[in-house]
């Protein structure tokens, strides 16, 4: 057989190449066709990241700026507080009338109300932005029912209420938990219960749950007024109430509940409620139940400090605040101990004056002009004067975390929070200025 003409195997390849240049035609489009829709989705998805990235940034700067307005607000409000609650408690040092007293205790309930209004507001802010942390502690609950007992007694006893307790055989004498929260929660109930009822006992019962896992179970029981049943959920949304008539009658800001549940369950927890109207109210609050372990006897007396002799000559503080009325009221509440002091404007000022003389401590407020008491704290002790280690003790109306941890990051010895207490006030500064507990017990 003779082989075949190049020219003559062209029209058999054609259509195979046709087919081919079909095949290859038909990819390239499918590829341009995946091309296009990836492309598209990769442009979505960036428009979709931008967007969520715009989204978070505005919630962080929303969130800043939330902090910042309530850390404005709680120092505008603490600093003249300071003032109103240090001029009752040196009025109470004084002779006065019947007349006097009660509006005296007027006074206090005011400034108490709102001190814990606005404790509330921070409270809630911090839970909300997801910033409250909690401790796990030996917590002693029959010390903790003691004292819900002395402190509300005086407002129970005046409205012929009883507060009873209970704490069942089978719950350890000592819990983890978290004191201070675990306290909040149960004034909260407690001061409803007190408020809500005319008439009757108010039982606190504490006791473990039936089933598994075991729950610690603290029930506030009180025979007020109850609560409708169309309000049992919303009592428990911030600044929420029960009736309007209801919240006239005894007001209430509406957070307390709301804060009690979100620490509740912070703590792994929850609070609920059950209540007839007219008749009373139930609440409880269910943790996780763990007994404390006692403390070894050789750790308990091993962090004991050995009491030292107290100091011969007078305390000689330096106050440090730009606010004259602050610097008054601390002198005002040393000067029945016989102390010195010597006063600053501003932290230059201070800074100044611990150059040239010792003092024994100082007391250093944080928002000032010319240099604040951050600043002036790292100067003194960067520096070698005479006053590179004497305790310094923060009196600061600006009371959030992150200012709690600035004193803490610079070396503070203490921080207190305006108002001030006195007793606290004269603790913290006999015990820094001596360095033993024994002195405390002799100039408080």
């Amino acid at each position: 057989m003779l082989p075949l003409h190049p020219d003559a195997a062209l029209p058999v390849m054609a259509p195979i190449v046709a087919i081919v240049l079909v095949g290859i035609t038909a990819g390239l489009v499918y590829l341009f066709v995946r091309l296009r829709r990836l492309t598209g989705a990769m442009t979505a998805l960036r428009i979709a990241s931008a967007d969520a990235e715009h989204r978070r940034r505005t919630a962080e700067a929303a969130n800043t700026a939330k902090s910042n307005f309530l850390a404005v607000i709680s120092h505008e409000i603490r600093t003249p507080m300071n003032a109103v609650v240090a001029a009752i408690k040196l009025l109470r040092r004084t002779r006065l009338d019947d007349d006097q007293k009660a509006h005296l205790r007027m006074l206090t309930e005011a400034g108490d109300g709102l001190l814990d209004l606005l404790d509330d507001v921070l409270d809630l802010s911090k839970i909300e932005a997801g910033k409250m942390t909690v401790e796990r502690v030996p917590v002693d609950l029959t010390e903790m029912l003691a004292g819900l007992q002395t402190l509300f007694w005086p407002q129970a006893h005046s409205k012929g209420l009883t507060i009873r307790t209970a704490i069942d055989g089978d719950v350890a004498p000592e819990v983890v938990g978290d004191p201070l929260r675990l306290r909040q929660i149960l004034v909260n109930l407690v001061s409803n219960a007190v408020k809500f009822a005319d008439a009757g006992a108010i039982r606190i019962r504490v006791r473990t749950s039936d089933v598994e896992p075991v729950r610690l179970v603290v029930e506030v029981e009180d025979e007020g007024i109850g609560i409708p049943p169309g309000d049992l959920d919303r009592i428990f949304q911030p600044y929420e109430q029960g009736a309007a008539a209801t919240s006239r009658q005894h007001g209430g800001s509406g957070m307390g509940l709301a804060i009690s549940r979100r620490l509740a369950r912070l703590m792994g927890g929850d609070l609920t409620v059950r209540s007839l109207e007219h008749e009373g109210s139930c609440f409880t609050l269910s943790l996780p139940y763990e007994a404390a372990r006692p403390a070894p006897a050789a750790a308990i007396s091993a962090a004991a400090p050995e009491p030292v002799a107290a100091k011969a000559a007078p305390v000689h503080v330096l106050i440090v605040d730009d606010y004259e009325i602050n610097r008054r009221i601390v002198s005002l509440f040393i000067e029945p101990l016989g102390w010195a002091w010597t006063m600053a404007e501003n932290g230059a000022e201070a800074v100044e004056l611990c150059n040239t003389r010792k003092f024994d401590v100082i007391v250093m407020d944080m928002q000032m002009p010319v240099m604040d008491g951050l600043v002036a704290t790292r100067t003194l002790r960067a520096g070698r004067g005479p006053n590179q280690s004497t305790p310094i003790v923060a009196l600061s109306a600006n009371a959030m975390d992150h200012h709690r941890k600035a004193w803490a990051d610079i070396g503070v010895d203490d921080f207190l929070t305006k108002p001030v207490d006195p007793e606290a006030l004269i603790t913290t500064l006999a015990y820094k200025a001596s360095g033993c507990a024994s002195a405390i017990s002799e100039v408080a």
